[in-house]
């Protein structure tokens, strides 16, 4: 055969020997060699075959390389089936023969990522919902609220005076649309009781602005915004079923409300919760709102919502901007009530979130924090089980295995155990987001049921991986040194070295320090606040607020007959000390915040931007002895200020302080509004301050008018009791059945619950933190422990010959003590400077002492450092029980 006609043979050889390396690469590693040396046999045998001819057919070449390729795709479909290489799943038994052997160790280490990861789970499932979820409303991202802040007094957040929201909806041009919605509730008594059923009066496309579409029929038409047209009601799906059985032939029938037909024209859908006005849950019914011809006169009482649409491509700051620019030019029209009033535009996705919206990146903080810890903790485990396994690595590395074939055995190990622990956190994950659910302030909407769905499932993932990564990158870097000489003699890996396991501690100890800190601060500002004086006793306290305006009682003296006969019956029930009612009732949801401005009769008007207005409110003579607010001088109301007498009032401390500042107000005759009624009265008392919407809020100026004299029918009963008092709900309610069955209570509750309800967004943080902060803390604790208890083990030899030698105990206890306590002062230390840096962004939950609180660093630190001498003194209490005969034989 001559050289040209070898030349083809010995190319198309080179090329099918390369495609059978390269497809050799898609076998698993363990049948990889013999699969290659198969076929590289088989080509040879052909080509070899072909010499005696004279030229390469094509055709049989092509039928080699045909062959060749068609071990690929049972080569690729193998690869599938077993997910990874052959020495992976090798690896992954040999990673469940050593949990099998160790029990014990593998469920503290599961259970210590279950719970870093879970945590972790729960708040980044949290912070989806609220920050990155898509709302179930179009184009959500173009709503907006908008509200009131008030510069005088320093209140971000307020709703909005008519007046100015009526100015608005006409005068922006940043907004396609902007509606009102008023608070309103409507008597429902199809039930076994009579019911208030939360509603709103909204304005015209309200619905359109949020781009809601019915679940069954329409919306409001735009005739019935107009006075005298046929009463209309949409449902909320949730009343829809739960009192008319979600019976869709509803549409168009006529329900019964405050005693009048309403005909159904729609059902909302479930899940448009807007979190509108301070009561919690969403609104039962939704009626049209037209304008009263007064409404536009208001400017100094806010009780509006106002929703917005921007107009496509539009921004939020240039909204701002052209708000902010019309409440200067009302504030020039309008001097005496718009002065300190600038309009805030708050996207509709971060007024869901309320309270937690700037609170959710310090929970993700803590959470991640958590893990840190978590995973540095089963770091120091899997390198103290890899101490104890050291003669098998040096025996892998003596026969061969790399550097990189141990980093895969103990990354192996620990995205297994990560796994594992993975699937228990999501089961935390679930009970920790049932708790949030449970403990969520009530200004934040949607996370009553965070799902735990596909997103969810990514989250978890992405987080296992991540904590695998973390735990297992040390002690694989750490465990894969060269050493099998060493380990082969001592049987112990030398490549574990207890500076490693010793830095790990120190992290643990800041970390935990950091959120113990932190969780410090919460629970003294928290205790600080119940300590407030709230201006009243609470203890032994009930209220029932009504809205006694139908049926009989739509007359002024009606309203108040009705209501001294109630508290008379009241007050003869067993055991009642006082019985009272009030308007505005302190800490109550539903509050009728009513501001007026009021002058001096005989001094000059006030100039133009002074501040004139005082709250409104409206109480029975009993009411301050069943609060326990004081009387500081003058007198309070008596049987004898009725609706014919001269009209009198009494002001609260606060009030004197400010408008008498220094004067006495008691003689003072002074002149308001109260429901578009003017009034001139004359002060008789003043009435020590009440804190109305939270504790660390200060108390307001008040003007208190009798009922008599002024009788409005929203009133709230409060009935203080003997602590002997057989008196129950039920008792006091049946006093107001009595003489009207009909009549539904809008809220009942004692005293220390509405209390308490204002300090559930205190306690959610404060709850989550302190979780946090404990789980991190006995982590740090087990891993010193588990240091020190492992470096106690390997200095057996060492305590035995020092006792051998004259050592007492409290030297062996010193020895081991000094080692701990060294790495958990490094660890303090490096935890103070972190706190010192971070709890700057706890400030605004704070109350009654600042981030760096010299009280709690020290408290704190205290607790830290008596937890790690016990993690250090029970291992300690083992080395001085050595015996040195036994020590000294070990090797």
């Amino acid at each position: 055969m001559n050289a040209d006609a070898s030349r083809p043979r010995r190319l198309w050889l080179a090329i099918a020997l390369w495609l059978v390396a390269v497809a050799s690469r898609l076998v698993p590693r363990a049948e990889r060699a013999e699969w290659r040396g198969e076929w590289e046999a088989e080509l040879e045998h052909r080509w070899g075959s072909l010499r005696r001819r004279r030229e390469l057919s094509w055709r049989t070449s092509m039928d080699l390389v045909r062959r060749a390729s068609g071990a690929l795709p049972d080569a690729a479909w193998i690869r599938r089936q077993l997910t990874a290489d052959a020495d992976v799943i090798h690896d992954a038994r040999h990673t469940l023969r050593l949990i099998a052997k160790a029990p014990g160790v593998t469920a503290i280490a599961l259970l210590v990522f279950a719970l870093g990861i879970g945590a972790t789970t729960a708040i980044l499932s949290l912070a989806d919902t609220l920050l990155v979820r898509p709302l179930p409303l179009p184009e959500a991202e173009r709503i907006m609220t908008l509200w009131e802040r008030n510069r005088a007094t320093g209140v971000e957040r307020e709703d909005v005076a008519p007046g100015n929201a009526i100015d608005w909806t006409e005068r922006l041009r940043s907004f396609q649309a902007i509606s009102t919605i008023e608070p309103w509730s409507m008597d429902y008594t199809g039930g076994d009781e009579p019911e208030v059923l939360l509603a709103a009066k909204v304005s015209e496309g309200f619905f359109d602005v949020l781009g809601v579409r019915m679940l069954h029929g329409r919306a409001f038409l735009p005739q019935e915004y107009r006075r005298g047209t046929q009463r209309v009601v949409v449902l909320g799906q949730a009343v829809w079923e739960r009192r008319f059985g979600a019976d869709s032939r509803l549409i168009g029938q006529a329900v019964q409300l405050d005693g009048e037909p309403y005909t159904v024209v729609g059902i909302l859908p479930a899940g448009i919760e807007l979190r509108a006005f301070e009561q919690r849950g969403e609104r039962a019914l939704w009626i049209p709102k037209y304008f009263e011809d007064y409404e536009p006169k208001i400017r100094t009482t806010g009780y509006w919502n106002v929703f917005g649409r921007l107009t496509p491509g539009t921004t939020v700051e240039q909204a701002r901007a052209e708000l902010e620019a019309l409440s200067a030019q009302l504030a020039t029209e309008n001097p005496r009530t718009n002065q300190n009033t600038v309009g805030q535009v708050i996207p509709l996705r971060s007024h869901l979130a309320g309270s937690l919206h700037s609170l959710v990146p310090l929970l993700v903080g803590a959470a991640v924090l958590v893990l840190v810890v978590a995973c540095a903790n089963v770091a120091n485990i899997l390198i103290a089980r890899g101490v104890m396994r050291g003669r098998e690595f040096a025996v892998r590395q003596a026969l061969g295995a790399g550097r990189g074939r141990v980093i895969r055995q103990m990354l192996t190990e620990s995205l297994m155990l990560a796994t594992f622990g993975g699937a228990l956190g999501l089961l935390i994950a679930r009970l920790s987001l049932d708790l949030i659910a449970r403990l969520r302030p009530s200004d934040v909407a949607g996370v009553d049921q965070i799902p735990l769905d596909a997103r969810a499932a990514a989250i978890t993932i992405a987080v296992t991986v991540v904590a695998a990564v973390v735990a297992g990158l040390a002690p694989a870097v750490q465990l894969s040194r060269p050493a099998a000489a060493t380990a082969l003699r001592e049987g112990q890996s030398g490549g574990a070295r207890r500076g490693i396991r010793g830095m790990l501690v120190v992290v643990e100890v800041a970390l935990a320090l950091l959120l113990v800190v932190g969780a410090g601060l919460l629970v003294r500002s928290f205790l600080l606040i119940q300590r407030v004086d709230p201006g009243f006793k609470r203890d032994q306290v009930r209220v029932l607020q009504v809205f006694a305006y139908d049926r009989s009682n739509q007359k002024p003296e009606a309203r108040a007959l009705f209501v001294q006969r109630a508290l008379e019956g009241m007050r003869a029930l067993p055991g009642i000390a006082a019985a009272g009612a009030v308007m505005a009732m302190p800490f109550i949801e539903a509050n009728m915040n009513i501001q007026g401005l009021m002058a001096v009769v005989g001094r000059p008007p006030a100039p133009p931007g002074e501040d004139t207005r005082i709250f409104l409110n409206v109480v029975t003579g009993d009411y301050f002895q069943a609060m326990r607010i004081p009387l500081v001088r003058g007198r309070l109301f008596n049987d004898r200020d009725l609706a014919t007498s001269s009209k009198v009032v009494l002001v609260s401390r606060a009030a004197a302080r400010k408008h008498w500042p220094d004067g006495d107000p008691i003689g003072s005759k002074v002149k308001f509004r109260f429901h578009g009624t003017p009034y001139e009265a004359e002060v008789v008392g003043i009435v020590g301050d009440a804190r109305h919407d939270a504790l660390d809020q200060p108390a307001r100026p008040e003007l208190y008018l009798a009922h008599p004299q002024a009788p409005t029918g929203a009133m709230t009963f409060v009935v203080r009791s003997r602590t002997d008092s057989p008196v129950t709900m039920e008792d006091l309610k049946k006093q107001v059945w009595a003489l009207d069955p009909l009549e539904p209570f809008y809220r009942t509750a004692t005293l220390d619950e509405l209390i308490s309800r204002t300090l559930v967004g205190r306690r959610f943080s404060l709850v989550l933190l302190v979780g946090f902060a404990s789980v991190a803390l006995l982590l740090a604790a087990a891993g010193l422990y588990a240091v020190i208890s492992s470096s106690t083990s390997q200095r057996t030899r060492e305590f035995g010959v020092r006792i051998a030698l004259g050592a007492g105990r409290r030297e062996i206890v010193g020895l081991v003590l000094r080692e701990g306590l060294v790495l958990a002062a490094v660890g303090l230390l490096v935890g103070v400077g972190g706190a010192f840096w971070l709890t700057r962004f706890l400030q605004s939950l704070l109350f009654g002492i600042t981030a760096t609180d010299p009280m709690t660093f020290v408290a704190v630190g205290s607790v830290v450092l008596a937890i790690a001498i016990i993690a250090c003194y029970i291992p300690a209490r083992r080395a001085i029980k050595v015996d040195p005969l036994t020590a000294l034989r070990t090797e």
